[in-house]
């Protein structure tokens, strides 16, 4: 599953996460960092410990808060890491 963590330090990260005894085991990190566009303010994905050649594991103790992401956040974080498909919204769904 893919989550997004706010650390105790104010990092924020998205990964594919699964539970583990200490806190999560996560794999395909990144940051997510707040960068200033064209349009205002956005949101952008940076690399994550990218020295790691393994799982990282993040530890509850350091974990502030956690949660799924929303749709536009998943289909960028699976557009750079994932298969690349992307997730409809429930309002762009039309029928016949």
């Amino acid at each position: 599953m893919i989550k997004v963590f706010k650390m105790i330090n104010g990092e924020e990260i998205i990964a594919k996460a699964e539970v583990c005894e200490l806190g999560y085991k996560i794999s395909d990190p990144a940051a997510i960092v707040i960068q200033q566009t064209e349009k205002g303010v956005g949101v952008g994905l940076a690399p994550y410990m990218p020295y790691a050649n393994s799982e990282i594991t993040l530890y509850f103790t350091g974990i502030a808060s956690e949660g799924t992401p929303n749709v536009n956040m998943e289909n960028e974080y699976n557009r750079i890491f994932g298969s690349g498909i992307q997730i409809a919204s429930a309002g762009s769904i039309q029928t016949a």
